[in-house]
Parts: structure tokens; C-alpha cells; sequence
């Protein structure tokens, strides 16, 4: 996944992308503007991103931890109950990828 830096500094219009391996492995060559020497940030575009491939991952593995503990009838079930939670649609479409029916 590719991540949008940006500088901090109002009057340097700096930013490119870098990989999200890249970031990890030589992240201290990615913390300061190579223009003006400002602080760089993570763009918007690229948190949302990130934060959405995290809960994918998360809600696979949950799934994953579920079926083994509970089993396939006691998870769906325990979803089902669950329908306050905003995540609730998350978990339910990953359950429809398995190709098991759930209820909204």
C-alpha cells in the first residue's frame, strides 16, 4: 500500500508517496520535509486507507478465532445478537465471503 506524506509547513506545498514497507524499514529518512525541513504527516486519504485495511485484517482474524472457539452456528449467532454495534455490517459481510447466510 502506498502512503501520502505531506509537510506540515503552510507555505511548502511538499508531498509524495512512499510504500508502507519503505516507511517501516527506513522510516527515519520519512519524518522531516526534504524542502523546507518541517515535520511530514501522514495525508488523509492515506489514514483512512490504513485504518480500513486494519479493521479488515482484525475482523478476518476475529472471524478466524470465532469459528475455532465457538464454532460456525454460535459466531453467526453472536453477531446476529450484536446488531447495536457499528461494526456489526463489517463482520457481517465477511461472513457472507465464507459463504455462510447471516441476517442483518
Amino acid at each position: 500500500m502506498m502512503i501520502i506524506l505531506k509537510c506540515l509547513n503552510e507555505n511548502c506545498e511538499y508531498s509524495y508517496e512512499v510504500s508502507e514497507a519503505e516507511i517501516k524499514e527506513y522510516g527515519e529518512y520519512h519524518k522531516k520535509c526534504l524542502i523546507c525541513g518541517s515535520e511530514l504527516r501522514v495525508a488523509k486519504e492515506s489514514i483512512k486507507e490504513i485504518v480500513k485495511k486494519d479493521l479488515e485484517i482484525e475482523i478476518k482474524e476475529n472471524v478466524d478465532t470465532y469459528f475455532k472457539n465457538l464454532g460456525i452456528e454460535y459466531t453467526i449467532e453472536m453477531i446476529e445478537r450484536n446488531k447495536e454495534l457499528a461494526i456489526k455490517r463489517l463482520y457481517v459481510a465477511e461472513i457472507r465471503k465464507r459463504g455462510f447466510k447471516i441476517n442483518d
